[in-house]
């Protein structure tokens, strides 16, 4: 899982900046519908880098990890107090 994860958390690195919440938003209903329902790859550059990883059920919780963690920050940092 840790791979999987580094190499998903890089790819989301590497095209996050710029994009708002709901880029974020729409970007991970993609993957996990990819992921669940075997959708299309998700439009997310190089993301096919990283399509083999789909097979493997226990890791896609790695798979979304770093669109999650970003997804919760900006929610904290959005919130007063």
């Amino acid at each position: 899982a840790c791979a999987i994860g580094q190499a998903s958390a890089a790819l989301f690195a590497q095209h996050a900046v710029g994009r708002s919440p709901g880029d974020l938003e729409a970007a991970l209903g993609s993957i996990r519908h990819w992921l669940k329902d075997g959708g299309a790859l998700p439009d997310w550059p190089q993301f096919g880098t990283i399509a083999g990883a789909r097979e493997y059920h226990a890791r896609h919780g790695a798979i979304t990890l770093a669109w999650l963690a970003a997804l919760e920050a900006l929610s904290t940092m959005a919130k007063p107090g």
